[in-house]
């Protein structure tokens, strides 16, 4: 019995294990996996739904083969524009405080379909994987702005009772006098 309680807690432990490998940064959303010559490629983005300005990448690299992680790697971001707009470089790197992860920011300035095409060379050699981003506008029409939609109208709506209120006890305030003369 003990045996099979041990057998069931190691494997929960690693199942655990596994299942943290796959979840996102908080604050981020996993945009992708793939394998790229002797890599597996993780790329994250946050904001969860970017929009237009900047947003921020996380690049996990690990050992295709033996899945763990690769903490000196030299890795490289583009990102191109399906339709208009400049692409952008950057060179991606990781903190000594948490070395799983290389993080870079680049500005995306267009909305729409962005390819990010992500470089990693290592001393298992190179590898290149291309993901894509779907990069939506600022504007207060775009989903997902109903409280700030909501809060404008509010704010507008009181601006407009308190302009009419001034005015109406103004007026009666008049012709009270009006009246006592």
């Amino acid at each position: 019995m003990f045996v099979i309680a041990i057998s069931f807690s190691a494997l929960s432990v690693t199942a655990r294990a596994q299942d943290q490998d796959e979840e996102p940064i908080v604050g981020y959303r996993i945009l992708g996996e793939s394998q790229a010559g002797a890599h597996l490629i993780q790329l994250q983005v946050s904001p969860v739904t970017p929009i237009v300005g900047t947003s921020r990448f996380a690049v996990r690299i690990r050992d295709a083969a033996t899945r763990e992680d690769i903490d000196d790697a030299k890795v490289t971001l583009l990102a191109a524009p399906a339709e208009h707009g400049e692409a952008q470089y950057t060179l991606v790197l990781n903190s000594p405080v948490d070395p799983i992860f290389y993080l870079s920011q680049l500005d995306l300035e267009t909305e729409g379909l962005w390819a990010v095409e992500v470089g990693v060379e290592t001393e298992l050699g190179t590898g290149t994987t291309v993901m894509s981003v779907k990069v939506e506008s600022r504007g207060r029409n775009s989903t997902g702005n109903g409280w700030g939609t909501a809060l404008f109208v509010l704010i507008s709506l009181s601006f407009v009772v308190g302009t009419g209120w001034i005015w109406y006890t103004s007026k009666k305030a008049l012709k009270r006098r009006d009246q006592l003369r």
